[in-house]
This record gives structure tokens, sequence and C-alpha cells, in this order.
């Protein structure tokens, strides 16, 4: 894994980089995984296991680190919280200013020019404020996203219009004290008061709607702790599948679950979220 600086917004930026595998055979998928408010790259790689899969399944992977509101002090979870610009009020009330699609989009240009990447097959996933970026991401960046996963975020654009479907994944947890499914009122760990979140069925609705699905869900199978929902796709459109996984709290499910209980609730295993990415964005390419 390398450490990568550049240039996005007149600031210089990191990104870590897992490059192709040596014996790879052509270009290979590219997969960005964006973290969570408060984290880092590093950090939520090794909660997520995303670089031992790339390493195992053979693609590229991007970890890009966002920006605290003070980014001439390092980061700290509580004090100077690593964010992205995904249009939402920001953990501590103020909404970041970055131009983190220009970033994002800058780290997929460069990593084309350090590793064999095919440009048809590039994906984006985050947890949480990455969630909320990969959406984000997915309605700006839709020429060059195949497919996205938010995992545990929202849809913070008003009103998304992606230039393509964008077909999508969405995962959260039944008992996720900070997404909570059908909204609420939420003690934030940054403000230390109760603030208020829609219910994921808002962002789920507006998000199939701006990619050409159906916004009424169908049941779409599950077991064992899992269920999932399908919009289906209209003519044209691109269908948005969202997971529930019974018990989880805000964790990256299948994960270590390192988040403190008193703020994420509890992890599962019940899915393991990074190999369940994976197999839903190996089915799709940009045309």
């Amino acid at each position: 894994m390398h450490t990568v600086t550049l240039t996005a917004g007149g600031l210089d930026r990191r990104y870590l980089l897992v490059p192709a595998p040596a014996d790879a055979v052509g270009p290979v998928p590219l997969v960005v995984f964006l973290h969570g408010a408060g984290g880092t790259a590093a950090w939520a790689d090794d909660e997520t296991g995303w670089s031992r899969h790339a390493a195992h399944t053979g693609f590229a992977l991007a970890l890009p680190e966002g920006l605290p509101p003070d980014p001439g002090r390092p980061p700290k979870f509580l004090t100077n919280p690593q964010r992205w610009n995904d249009g939402s009020p920001g953990p501590t009330g103020e909404p970041a200013t970055a131009d983190d699609v220009a970033f994002l989009a800058a780290v997929v240009a460069d990593a084309r020019t350090r590793t064999a990447v095919d440009p048809r097959r590039v994906y984006v996933t985050g947890f949480s404020n990455g969630a909320g970026m990969a959406f984000r991401a997915a309605a700006e960046l839709a020429d060059r996203v195949a497919a996205v996963a938010p995992v545990a975020g929202y849809c913070w654009v008003g009103e998304p219009k992606p230039t393509r479907p964008v077909p999508t994944l969405y995962i959260v947890g039944s008992a996720d004290p900070l997404i909570p499914l059908r909204g609420g009122e939420v003690r934030s760990p940054w403000r230390h008061r109760l603030v208020r979140r829609p219910a994921v069925a808002d962002t789920l609705e507006r998000w199939a709607a701006a990619v050409g699905a159906d916004v009424v869900p169908r049941a779409a199978g599950g077991g064992g702790g899992v269920r999932a929902d399908e919009y289906p796709a209209r003519p044209g459109g691109a269908a948005v599948r969202a997971v529930v996984v019974d018990g989880l709290g805000h964790h990256w499910a299948g994960g270590k679950g390192q988040l403190v209980e008193a703020i994420g609730g509890k992890p599962s295993d019940r899915l393991d979220a990074t190999s369940e990415v994976w197999d839903f964005f190996k089915t799709h390419s940009l045309p």
C-alpha cells in the first residue's frame, strides 16, 4: 500500500493506493472507499478489510483521506474530525467547504497513472459520512462511476441529478443509533446534544427516483438476520438494492466493530459487507 499526495482545490490531499496485483492480466477494477467522519483511511481499512480483499480478489483500491475542520492541526475523532463535504451540516454543525467531488475525480485520474485501472469499472463505497460522499460522487461523477454502495449514511444532495443511472447497493443496521431506520432524534458524539435525523426511506426513495428506479420497494429475499428490498429499475434506469442487518449498530457489517458501543451500538457478523459490496460491484460496468 502506497501513500500518495496530490493537489486538489489548491490543497495538498492524500490517499492510500493498493495497486493492481503484479500478475494481473490487463486493467483491473478500482474501488474507492471513503471513511466515516472522525476516521482515517488506515483505520477504516483495518476495520473493513478492504485492502486484504483487494489483494485476494485482484482489484485496485484507493482510500482517500477527508479533511478536518482545522487542517493546520492533527485530526482527532472528537475535536478535529476528518470528514467529507457530502452536503450535510457536518458532525460539528459547520458545513465542510472542500471540493471533495473534484478531489475524488483527481484520485481516480491519478490512480490510473500509477496502476492499470479499467475506467469502465470504477466503483465508490463509503461508510457513514463516507456513504453520504459516495452518494454525492455518484450524483456528480456518474459518467465515471459504474456502481455505488453507500453504507449507513444519508444522501444529503437535495435533488440528485446523475447524468446516467448508477446501480446502487445500500446497507444499514436495524439498530443503528446514528442512522435510525425510521428517523428521529440522535445523540451526536460531536455536538453532545440531540439532533433530528430523517428516515432512511427518505434517502432511498429520493435516490431511487434519481436513478430511474421505482420508488416503491419490493421484498427481495433474505435470511439469517439479513433482509433485502429492491427498488426495481424502470426502463432506462438502474435498480437500488437495500439491505438491512438485524441488530447491527453503526458499524461496518462483518468488520471489527472498533467504534465504542456507547456511540455505535453493537457490531454484527451476520453479513460480510466487504464481500457483499464487491460481489455487487463486479457485476456492473460503464456502457
